[in-house]
C-alpha cells in the first residue's frame, strides 16, 4: 500500500483553510471594548500647594445590568487606563459596550468606577459614575482631583505605655478631596522612661485616639506638608 501524500498544490489548500479557522477560535476569546465620544477628566493637585501631582495610574471596573448591577460582585476591570501627565491632567474614556470572548458575554455598560492608585505621598478614594445619573455616556465631566498629602506627628510617652491608635481626619475622604491615610512610621527608644512614636498623618484638621480602647483624643491640624507636631503623654 502506498504512503498517502499530498501535493503541494493540496498543501496550500489545506493551509489556507486551517489558518484562518485557527485564528477565529483565538479571536473569539478575546474581549471587545468599544466608548462612548465622552470623557471623565480633570487636574490633580496638591490641596495646600496647588502643585501638579503626576504619575498617578488609573484602574477601572464597568458595569452592567446583569449580576445586581451597580451592587454586582464581578464588574468587568480594566487596569492601567490612564495616568496622570506631568501638569496633573488625566483623562478617562467612557466604555459603552463590551464583546467579552473570555466570558462568552455581550454586555452594554451602564455605570464606570474609577480607582486611582496611592502614590507615595497621596492616598485617593475611588469614584462612582452612574451613566442614569452623571449623564457621561452623553457629555463629558470635569472632575478636579485636589489631594491631601501629610505632615508627620511624634508622639512621647512612657515605655510601658499602651500602644493602641487610630488616626482619622475631620472630614470625610472622597474621590475629589482624597486624605492621606495615616501610618505608623517607626519607635525609638529615647531612655529607660520614654519611647518615641513617629506617625505620617494627614494635614488639616485631625484626630488622634490613644490608650485602652482608644479612650484618649488628641486633635489638631498641620497645614504644611512634611511639618511635624510633638504630642506629650506623661500619664497612662
Amino acid at each position: 500500500m502506498k504512503p498517502f501524500t499530498l501535493n503541494p498544490l493540496s498543501l496550500v489548500l489545506v493551509f489556507l483553510l486551517v489558518i484562518p479557522f485557527f485564528f477565529s477560535c483565538k479571536d473569539s476569546d478575546e474581549d471587545i471594548i468599544t466608548y462612548y465620544d465622552t470623557y471623565i477628566d480633570g487636574y490633580i493637585t496638591d490641596y495646600h500647594t496647588g502643585q501638579p501631582v503626576a504619575g498617578v495610574e488609573f484602574n477601572a471596573d464597568y458595569f452592567d445590568e446583569s449580576n445586581g448591577g451597580l451592587f454586582g460582585s464581578s464588574p468587568y476591570r480594566e487596569t492601567n487606563i490612564a495616568v496622570s501627565n506631568s501638569e496633573g491632567y488625566y483623562r478617562i474614556k467612557i466604555p459603552k459596550h463590551g464583546e467579552l470572548g473570555s466570558i462568552r458575554s455581550s454586555v452594554d455598560f451602564i455605570a464606570i468606577r474609577i480607582f486611582p492608585k496611592a502614590t507615595e505621598d497621596y492616598n485617593f478614594e475611588f469614584g462612582t459614575f452612574d451613566y442614569s445619573k452623571d449623564s457621561i455616556n452623553i457629555r463629558s465631566k470635569r472632575v478636579d482631583i485636589r489631594s491631601i498629602t501629610y505632615g508627620y506627628l511624634k508622639v512621647i510617652m512612657p515605655n510601658d505605655y499602651n500602644e493602641n491608635w487610630t488616626i482619622n481626619p475631620w472630614e470625610a475622604s472622597t474621590y475629589e478631596k482624597p486624605f492621606y491615610k495615616g501610618k505608623f512610621v517607626e519607635k525609638q527608644l529615647l531612655n529607660t522612661n520614654y519611647k518615641l512614636l513617629l506617625f505620617e498623618v494627614p494635614l488639616g484638621k485631625t484626630r488622634f485616639s490613644y490608650g485602652i480602647n482608644y479612650i484618649h483624643d488628641f486633635d489638631f491640624t498641620i497645614n504644611n506638608p512634611k511639618d511635624t507636631l510633638t504630642l506629650n503623654i506623661e500619664n497612662k
